[in-house]
């Protein structure tokens, strides 16, 4: 596993998308599947843009959830490290 680094800017794979339609959950459409998404992850999910660094999601989670920062890093980059595993994003 890689934990993303501050600077890095997490995107999604090609191939993935987030479907979010509404009256629908949240969905990750990926060529293995699909994953419904829900508070933090979809959270996240929205952030993987390319143009979000690892830090700038940390901190706009830390401020939205009001938690600690650290416990939000650590989660965000496990969440991340998982995803990539999936080959679902990239950083």
């Amino acid at each position: 596993m890689s934990r993303p680094d501050v600077t890095s800017k997490p995107k999604l794979a090609r191939g993935c998308r987030l479907s979010d339609a509404a009256g629908n959950t949240a969905t990750l459409l990926m060529p293995e599947g699909a994953l419904q998404l829900n508070g933090p992850g979809l959270r996240i999910v929205t952030r993987c843009d390319g143009q979000h660094t690892f830090q700038e999601i940390v901190d706009e989670l830390q401020t939205e959830f009001q938690a600690q920062s650290t416990q939000i890093e650590e989660d965000t980059a496990a969440f991340l490290e998982k995803l990539r595993d999936k080959r679902v994003v990239d950083y």
